[in-house]
């Protein structure tokens, strides 16, 4: 059972922290409205969380000594509390530990230098969302509600999804994509330019549920408008700006476009896993990385593209991080280094059947375990 006043942890190996964190919330710990404890590494406030069931909300860097951010948050995911929510305290344009974070049941994250001011509102924000979760688990009528409000979401997914594979004589299309049972909100779409060129997107939304509903919705309308219209770096920074004016918070869209016109392909990738480029001519796989921060993180982001060629037989693999981060019953990540050894074992066949080899061996892998996050593919592959 969790005391009145909210108990809240905060790991940190900066020991001004400390202070600073007294100092601004001096009225709120007077008036008992929050109650801080500190811990200055992972296994120092394990042992607190061990000891003390009743901390709500956990802060805690990621560059720490004994024990890191990213492993402590996966220590609580063990602890199996769901009345504890964690915030990850990142460096900014961190993309692949905050998308970590996330991914691995962060609430939210927070940027260094901290502003106290930030902080604030996002202990407040946490807090709220915890009362109201608290609330939730209270009646057997709001946990059918939560189960229909994630069936609902699955079902928007899907329905956001394309019905049909564009038809490109040059290029050969495959898709894949399965759906956990939560949400996780994964998203395609193809769309064709003015000039004839072909546009490739692949999505993943934050978050779980009808959060993640929504914003597939909301990047499914973009993408409708203004895909076709724009040019990449336009398109992307139009929809940053849609999506953080809307005010969602921290739900943001990780999302990956690829522009092909002839051998040209144009893209940017914002918050995605790499794009694996497989070349025929020298039989290799190689990452292509352009990281941008996600859609809805920042107001003021720029988007730069990056492009290439593709000849003949080569393929592109575009893919959220359900494939690489799926775990087998050993409790085993298969890996990005997996994937692309994969690919390149497959990457000469047609694209149907490249999709058809991942497909099995996803099954293999998770031995027919449910999912945790979606899993989807896009091959393209140059006749």
């Amino acid at each position: 059972m969790t005391t009145e006043i909210p108990k809240i942890l905060i790991v940190d190996d900066e020991p001004d922290l400390e202070l600073l964190i007294r100092q601004k919330f001096r009225k709120e710990i007077r008036d008992e409205k929050y109650q801080f404890l500190f811990a200055a590494n992972g296994v120092e406030a394990l042992k607190q969380l061990v000891q003390d069931e009743s901390i709500e909300l956990v802060l805690t860097d990621i560059n720490m000594p004994e024990m890191d951010g990213l492993t402590l948050l996966s220590k609580i995911k063990e602890l199996n509390n769901p009345l504890l929510h964690s915030v990850i305290v990142s460096a900014y344009g961190d993309i692949l530990n905050i998308r970590t974070a996330m991914n691995g049941g962060a609430f939210d994250f927070i940027v260094k230098p901290i502003d106290l001011t930030d902080l604030d509102l996002t202990i407040k924000k946490a807090l709220g969302n915890l009362a109201l979760f608290k609330k939730a688990l209270r009646s057997r009528d709001e946990l059918i509600a939560v189960r229909k409000e994630l069936e609902e979401a699955r079902a928007l997914q899907i329905s956001m999804l394309p019905t049909e594979i564009p038809v490109v004589d040059d290029l050969d299309f495959a898709v894949y994509m399965k759906t956990a049972s939560e949400v996780g909100g994964d998203y395609y779409d193809f769309s064709t330019g003015h000039d004839g060129s072909v546009n490739i997107a692949v999505g993943d939304a934050t978050g779980h549920g009808m959060r993640a509903g929504i914003m597939v919705s909301i990047m499914k309308t973009l993408f409708i408008s203004d895909s076709s219209r724009l040019n990449l770096a336009e398109f992307f920074k139009a929809s940053n700006k849609t999506i953080k004016s809307l005010n969602l918070g921290r739900i943001m869209m990780a999302f990956t476009m690829l522009n092909i016109h002839g051998n040209r392909v144009r893209y940017v990738n914002a918050g995605m896993p790499p794009i694996l480029i497989y070349r025929k001519s020298t039989n290799t796989v190689n990452e292509l990385e352009n990281q941008f921060i996600p859609l809805g993180g920042l107001s003021d982001s720029d988007f730069h593209i990056s492009e290439f060629e593709i000849n003949s037989g080569d393929a592109i693999l575009i893919q959220s991080d359900g494939f690489p981060e799926l775990f087998n019953e050993l409790d085993e990540q298969f890996g990005y280094e997996a994937v692309e050894s994969e690919f390149q074992m497959v990457a000469e066949k047609p694209a149907a059947e490249i999709i058809d080899y991942f497909k099995s061996v996803i099954l293999a892998w998770s031995a027919g375990t449910e999912l945790l996050d979606d899993v989807t593919f896009v091959v393209i592959k140059k006749k």
